[in-house]
């Protein structure tokens, strides 16, 4: 065993697969002492094998058995993510809520909410109408839908400026009226 041990600190990675293999029972024992608010625990299982690591790196044979070292280590580096993952420090974290829970819940918008947004774009609607000219509202529009200067150049057969100059004044121009709002 000792062979094994020594080759495993020299960073011999049979070696260490043959350590985790022999320790994986020890290790399974361990983590399910324990229980981590807010994770799984795989996550555990992964303390664990980092703390069969630092036991193999940290052996010295003159101090005691391996099996005795592997099973402190083992705690030790078990207890520390348990006890990490309740400090206030990682708070924000275990009060976390999955994205794509989130995602659902951004799309729910109240009758209130909807009524006012409706009411906005029908307000924005006549602004443009009545504000905009009509080559600045036809720039605007399509501008919106993603073409670049030079298409809508081309489809209004205007020159560059003339479309940018469109543009400045219609941002302009709502600018003003979102301020009013």
């Amino acid at each position: 065993m000792e062979d094994i041990i020594l080759r495993a600190k020299q960073g011999d990675e049979r070696a260490i697969e043959q350590i985790a293999c022999d320790y994986k029972g020890l290790i399974r024992s361990v983590t399910n002492k324990f229980f981590l608010v807010g994770g799984e625990k795989e996550d555990l299982w992964q303390e664990g094998m980092l703390g069969l690591y630092f036991a193999i790196i940290n052996f010295d044979e003159n101090k005691g058995s391996f099996p005795a070292f592997v099973k402190l280590c083992v705690t030790r580096q078990i207890m520390r993510a348990v006890t990490a993952s309740q400090s206030a420090k990682n708070k924000p974290l275990s009060d976390s809520v999955d994205i794509s829970l989130a995602e659902n819940v951004a799309d729910e918008r109240s009758p209130l909410e909807e009524a006012l947004e409706r009411e906005f774009i029908t307000r924005l609607t006549k602004a443009v109408e009545e504000q905009l000219s009509p080559i600045e509202r036809q720039t605007a529009m399509l501008y919106a839908e993603g073409y670049s200067y030079e298409d809508i150049s081309k489809i209004l057969n205007k020159s560059y400026k003339a479309v940018d100059g469109a543009l400045q004044r219609a941002r302009k121009k709502l600018t003003a009226f979102k301020e009013q709002e």
